[in-house]
């Protein structure tokens, strides 16, 4: 494997970002404070670094179950403002964590859909995922998600049409 899929400037970005403030937390809490943070840092990585990996998995297994000619028919760059809606709708109704969500839209966006499908997917699921309705609601309490949720409705169509345009602008 070519060490650039791994090390891009987002990656290099969090390294050198982290490095700092160790450095920052040496100088200003102490050598122990700083190498205890580093530990539970390493902790939280073991502890769900297996619920990554899997979830990645599980996004991967369900995006090449799916026909990549009935992707691209329905969300592909040819599918337009109803490929939008749709997009709005499937980021709604996908359950899970960042972690199984984004990987899974991201198979999807290899596969074939466009970028603005695939933001309207991102931007509903983070806005309006009903599997974390409930939830909402019991901590946030009813009124509160109601509001919430009606006035996110437009949010994610606005957001791929958007996309939609951008990158109608940038091809050119």
């Amino acid at each position: 494997m070519k060490m650039n899929r791994f090390f891009d400037t987002t990656t290099v970005g969090f390294i050198i970002g982290t490095v700092i403030l160790f450095l920052i937390a040496w100088r200003l809490k102490g050598l122990e404070i700083a190498k205890t943070s580093v530990k539970n840092g390493f902790d939280l990585f073991l502890r769900y670094g297996v619920l990554i990996v899997f979830s990645m998995i599980l996004a991967s297994l369900l995006q090449s179950l799916i026909p990549r000619d009935i992707l691209v028919k329905y969300l592909g760059i040819s599918s337009g403002w109803r490929g939008i809606i749709l997009g709005t709708l499937i980021g709604a109704l996908t359950p899970g964590s960042p972690y199984a969500a984004m990987p899974f839209f991201a198979g999807l966006i290899k596969t074939g859909i466009s970028f603005p499908v695939g933001v309207a997917m991102a931007c509903s699921w983070g806005l309006l995922s009903v599997g974390r309705i409930p939830f909402e609601a019991a901590v946030m309490g009813g009124e509160f998600t109601l509001i919430k949720v009606i006035s996110s409705l437009l949010l994610p169509f606005v957001a791929g049409s958007i996309a939609q345009i951008l990158q109608y602008f940038m091809v050119r």
